[in-house]
């Protein structure tokens, strides 16, 4: 049982230290630190959430038909969100295009609908 506490006051510790980490990120300004560091941690998302999809420990028992399955469609999606975000940082990074606000979608674009004559 011992084990068990010091392992939950460990994991408290790096929950604490990884959303400062993340206040932190989003305070200081549009950096080129800020985009390698926002691209390293969507990476380590999309590790971690790809790792839960597979791990066998789930917040809802699979065992339930449909409502066991939503963690792990939760965890699929972040694996997506976290994956398309460190994707997109490595590319402007690559290419040197500037880090602005973009859309997750093109779609959502009013351009996107416009007909050309």
């Amino acid at each position: 049982m011992d084990a068990f506490f010091s392992f939950l006051k460990i994991a408290t510790i790096g929950i604490f230290a990884l959303i400062a980490l993340v206040l932190v990120l989003l305070a200081i300004p549009q950096t080129r630190f800020k985009n390698t560091l926002t691209e390293i941690l969507a990476w380590f998302g999309f590790l971690g959430a790809s790792g839960l999809i597979a791990s066998p420990v789930d917040l809802i028992p699979d065992f339930l038909p449909v409502i066991g399955w939503t963690d792990d469609l939760g965890y699929a999606l972040l694996a997506l969100v976290c994956g398309y975000i460190g994707w997109n940082q490595r590319r402007r990074r690559l290419t040197g295009q500037p880090a602005g606000r973009q859309l997750l979608l093109p779609f959502f674009s009013r351009d996107f609908f416009r007909v050309v004559y």
